[in-house]
């Protein structure tokens, strides 16, 4: 865990302040020969949401690309795992499997299986609307004849407007699919939403992003159903226990992605709540908890004291062999607060908090810059992006760069020194705005880091 303990002392006692940590959170099956066997891995489902609407037909090569990934998708299914394939227009349609009268439900991939869903997946032709929440609605339906814990994950790709249902009823829907599965969302073509793609994503633990060359789509979709196969561990739990008269103020993913936990607290005793957690794969999460902290006068100064404590905890699975060893939990690690007069230890930044503090100050300046692009203000977008682009090069996130450069020239990225490019197109700005939850851990760096500007935390 990564924190900045020390605080002004008169801060505590005028209306407390904040008390920020980064927790990093590993996750790795341990290597042939480590001690007891890993636990078997729980079931796995996969369910391809393919946007077949009119416009996939212009240009055909939409369609083409888009019958390609899923076939190169189906092909990376390990056998046993569990898949369907929709067709998402205004209604969704199970392309396979299926059959007359027959129920919605997954099949196991096997040889034949997944022969006969390439065949179906070929046959595929564009007409009609688009209805993302019809199609998230059938895939949990499919998702939902699953019993027992399983990794559940859809992947999504549109490649315009959510136009044909209420905005009302994708919400519903995003809200009634939220624990059930995860889904990541890509977007092709010129017409998707990035915000749209951003709530169906950021609602069910996944991640959006945009192909740009559908020669490229084929292997976006091979990765991303390779990385949700992988998965193998369910049921984690991030748990937060607190000391009388604080609570906690954010509880945050900040990598891979950025999610907001905090409204998905669930009590767990006094003073504790936990924060579920979707399947992990071997990877590292970091999470941003900050808890309030206020000084009592009998509070001692330059000592440390216990804020909070973090743990990752486990549900425990039903249907777990006896004796079967689940996995080694870290001990808790505890968030202090340590009151002090001396101005060069309240003064300095936690390395992490303020790297993502500059991701957040990143968001800002997307968010800015399109707003003054829209209603016409080049030097207002030219100043954001600018900004964005210097937080984007303090962090180290390099893909970030890459697509700003297709919105601005970039002169220094240090500076934040930039030139809006003349022949800027929607589809530039929306590459960039849908990488907006993506995010670098801290790069290692030699010297001093520099923390936020005011107002940046």
């Amino acid at each position: 865990m990564s924190q900045q303990p020390y605080v002004w002392a008169e801060r505590g006692a005028e209306g407390g302040t904040r008390m920020c940590a980064v927790v990093t959170v590993t996750v790795s099956l341990p290597a042939a020969g480590e001690g007891a066997a890993a636990p078997a891995p729980p079931a796995r489902a996969e369910v391809l949401l393919l946007d077949c609407s009119a416009s996939m037909g212009y240009p055909r090569e939409k369609l083409w690309a888009a019958q390609a990934a899923a076939a190169e998708a189906i092909r990376a299914l390990p056998d046993g795992t569990y898949f369907a394939v929709v067709a998402g227009r205004h209604t969704a349609e199970l392309v396979y499997p299926g059959g007359p009268g027959q129920s919605p439900a997954l099949v196991r991939a096997d040889a034949t299986t997944r022969t006969e869903a390439q065949d179906a997946v070929e046959r595929l032709a564009p007409g009609g609307g688009t209805a993302i929440g019809s199609w998230l609605a059938l895939a949990r339906e499919l998702f939902g004849g699953l019993p027992g814990p399983a990794v559940r994950h859809a992947l999504l790709l549109g490649d315009g407007r959510n136009e044909h249902e209420q905005p009302d009823a994708l919400t519903a829907e995003l809200v009634a699919c939220s624990g059930l599965f995860t889904c990541d969302a890509i977007g092709i073509g010129e017409d998707w939403d990035p915000d749209e793609l951003h709530l169906v994503a950021d609602s069910l633990d996944g991640r959006a992003d945009a192909v740009r060359d559908l020669d490229a789509l084929p292997g976006e979709f091979r990765s991303v159903t390779a990385e949700s196969t992988a998965r193998h561990l369910t049921g984690l739990r991030l748990r937060l226990t607190h000391r009388a008269g604080s609570e906690p103020l954010t509880v945050r993913q900040v990598h891979p992605t950025r999610r907001d936990l905090l409204p998905e607290r669930v009590p767990a005793g006094d003073r504790c709540v936990e924060f579920r957690t979707p399947p992990w794969g071997d990877e590292t999460r970091e999470y941003l908890v900050c808890v309030a902290a206020s000084r009592s006068p009998r509070e001692p100064v330059d000592r440390a004291l216990w804020l909070a404590d973090l743990k990752i905890v486990r549900e425990a699975p039903q249907d777990a062999p006896p004796g079967e060893l689940g996995p080694v939990l870290p001990p808790a690690r505890p968030v202090l607060v340590h009151w002090t007069r001396h101005r060069d230890l309240y003064s300095a930044y936690d390395p992490k908090v303020a790297h993502y503090a500059h991701h957040d100050a990143l968001v800002r300046g997307l968010e800015a810059g399109r707003a003054a692009q829209r209603a016409g203000d080049t030097e207002g977008a030219r100043a954001a992006w600018g900004e964005a682009v210097r937080r984007a090069h303090a962090m180290g996130n390099e893909p970030m760069l890459q697509r700003l450069g297709d919105v601005v020239r970039i002169i220094d990225a240090a500076a934040g020194e930039v030139e809006v490019r003349p022949d800027i197109r929607p589809l530039d700005i929306n590459s960039a705005m849908v990488l907006r939850a993506h995010s670098t851990m801290l790069p290692q760096r030699t010297g001093p880091r520099p923390g936020p500007r005011d107002g940046d935390a």
